[in-house]
């Protein structure tokens, strides 16, 4: 009995009002950071590469106005320009070192934190039932710190792209925040500002990305929960707020997919393996998978790429009707029992009403982990809320409570060792998902980029068993053995690869470059011709089309395309040095002399260029020879 006095007494020290905010804010700030201070050595994984490595719209030489606006509203995702801006910034400061990226994820992460535990703490003052304000202290936060080490962050925290997310997810609950605070205010210039403060955070949550279109109907729903006591008659009287509320969901429709909505949304299945019916039963059983992973979220259990069977009908499999039926009994209870549980029945359509962007007729990827993010904000404080009722005393709650974020805290600390590299994260996604084609896939591209060419070949072969229409696997297949100069098995899988999508503009590439390679030099043009058709931009291509071009003796039309993969790629030494040769077989040494200069101010080590430099200017009498890049 007196230890348990004297816990008490000291969690009484923790109420004080002065006090609180700063060790709150410290306590989330440090654990958190050590939690994610080993994922700062992590390199970009994934769709960092597409979105920011190899995005020259971010690569910024100057923070000004123009170069902003180019790296927010330019593709890919021209409707987040915000956390693409922070990209471009990021850029700017840190050029490509990850660790700037993964820091900067982390302090968005553990700013939501302590912003959710302040909503919390507030929410819970104006639920009559949440007890004395000792409780309502505690009960936000170690919902808060749940949240903060829970395992199924890591894709939001340690996937630098999936700041975009995060971005969103901060901006969206700072909104609520603000708003609330400003409801609480009397008249006066600080009300004004929180509200500003409101309408600000909203826009760049718009901004960021668009799940944030639900936040005016949640600050809605807020407002009528908590401010009107779910007065049917405050309700009557402001129909007008609903109808707004309609007419921005339709704004915002139209600004995130088009002016033809459902159009497009059809169009976006033309590349799925799915249909809308398909996705929309299977999202049933997702959102059911996302609950469980939300209250058991063990590291095996975790996957960037999950493997999940579709469903076909009700009955198929037999889990979708009963899937259906327990979300919409869990939505009927939290709305028949709004009146005597408030807080729990908004909570519940937080969780649920936060995932309708993303799992309804949207044709994204069936299931990812980073979008249970925002939903969970009120969603474990649900779980909190719930125990808390049943486990008595307080501080074998409070106990209990802490011993589960130490258990979250060690999975999400071996969660993140996954992410560590490319390699890893794919195994891991491959050996829990082994009947996709994508993991192994990509399992196949980052053990070649980190030279296990032979596990490589493996994962490809295992791609295209699982798949046998996959193209890319084909072509990869091909340039493993391209490299390996066995040129006629490279040019099978080419050709296998063009059988399946004539379009791959790649495909045309390499089979162009194999062809060359065997002296086959009017078939290689042809390809290599198709690919700069296919893909105008494709920088490769056009350098590769002018050596054969240069080859044949047809050195006009080979200028253009080597000044073309300039044009495309400013820092292309091999395209300059190769321009040079060109010209010097067309009789212009000064011109020729002028390009391998060039490309020795790119790459003064360019040994081919500083020889074919002397040989240029009469040093040497050896012939240069033009090279290929792959």
């Amino acid at each position: 009995m007196q230890a348990r006095q004297l816990f008490e007494q000291r969690l009484g020290k923790w109420r004080t009002p002065a006090v609180g905010p700063v060790v709150v804010g410290l306590l989330m700030t440090v654990f958190v950071f050590l939690l994610y201070q080993p994922t700062l050595k992590y390199p970009f994984v994934f769709d960092d590469g597409h979105n920011i490595v190899n995005n020259p719209n971010l690569h910024i030489d100057a923070v000004t106005l123009e170069n902003l606006i180019q790296a927010g509203f330019e593709k890919p995702t021209p409707n987040r320009p915000l956390p693409k801006i922070s990209f471009a910034l990021n850029y700017y400061f840190n050029g490509t070192d990850a660790s700037a990226y993964r820091l900067v994820n982390i302090l968005i992460h553990i700013l939501s934190g302590i912003i959710l535990y302040f909503l919390l703490q507030t929410t819970l003052a104006l639920v009559r039932e949440a007890g004395a304000g000792g409780r309502r202290r505690w009960i936000s936060l170690l919902a808060a710190l749940i949240w903060l080490v829970h395992p199924l962050q890591t894709q939001s925290v340690i996937y630098v792209v999936q700041r975009m997310n995060a971005l969103a997810t901060m901006f969206y609950i700072l909104s609520v925040f603000l708003f609330v605070r400003a409801r609480l205010k009397r008249q006066g210039a600080i009300k004004g500002f929180l509200f500003a403060g409101c309408a600000v955070s909203g826009l760049f949550a718009m901004g960021s990305k668009e799940i944030a279109a639900t936040l005016p109907v949640f600050i809605l729903l807020y407002e009528w929960y908590f401010f009107q006591d779910m007065s049917r008659t405050w309700l009557k009287k402001n129909l007008f707020w609903p109808a707004v509320l309609a007419g921005f969901i339709v704004l915002a429709g139209f600004f995130f997919v088009g002016s033809d909505p459902l159009a497009k949304i059809m169009a976006g299945y033309a590349g799925r393996d799915f249909t809308l019916g398909q996705r929309l039963l299977t999202e049933f059983r997702v959102v059911i998978f996302y609950i469980t992973l939300m209250l058991f979220p063990h590291p095996s259990r975790l996957n960037l790429d999950h493997d999940f069977p579709l469903s076909s009908s009700l009955i198929d499999p037999p889990v979708t009707l009963v899937a259906i039926l327990a979300v919409g009994t869990l939505t009927g209870l939290a709305l028949y029992g709004a009146r005597k549980e408030r807080f729990l029945s908004f909570c519940v359509l937080w969780f649920l009403g936060n995932l309708v962007i993303e799992s309804s007729v949207i044709p994204l990827e069936i299931i990812f982990e980073h979008r249970v993010y925002l939903p969970m904000m009120f969603g474990i404080p649900a779980v909190v809320y719930i125990t808390g009722r049943y486990i008595r005393p307080a501080w074998i709650h409070i106990s209990t409570m802490v011993l589960v974020i130490g258990v979250l805290a060690l999975w999400t600390h071996d969660r993140n060792r996954v992410w560590q590299n490319e390699v890893s994260l794919w195994q891991d996604s491959a050996k829990k998902s082994p009947g996709k084609a994508r993991p192994h896939y990509n399992l196949g591209l980052a053990l070649e980029k980190s030279g296990r060419r032979a596990e490589a070949v493996r994962s490809y072969r295992q791609t295209i068993r699982i798949n046998p229409n996959h193209f890319k696997a084909y072509n990869n297949l091909g340039v493993a053995h391209a490299q390996l100069g066995r040129l006629q098995e490279a040019v099978h899988y080419y050709l296998q690869s063009l059988r399946i999508n004539p379009n791959f503009e790649r495909a045309h590439h390499n089979l162009g470059l194999a062809l060359a390679g065997q002296g086959k030099l009017d078939p290689a043009i042809e390809h290599l011709s198709e690919a700069v058709r296919i893909d105008p931009y494709y920088a490769n291509a056009h350098h590769n089309l002018g050596i054969a071009l240069a080859a044949k003796g047809r050195l006009g039309p080979a200028v253009r395309h080597l000044k073309r993969a300039i044009q495309i790629k400013p820092d292309f030494a091999e395209a300059y040095n190769n321009l040079g040769l060109a010209q010097l077989k067309q009789g212009n040494p000064q011109q020729a002399a002028g390009s391998f200069l060039q490309a020795l101010r790119i790459d003064p080590a360019y040994s081919e260029a500083q020889r074919n430099l002397r040989i240029t200017l009469g040093k040497n009498k050896n012939g240069p020879d033009a090279k290929a890049v792959d």
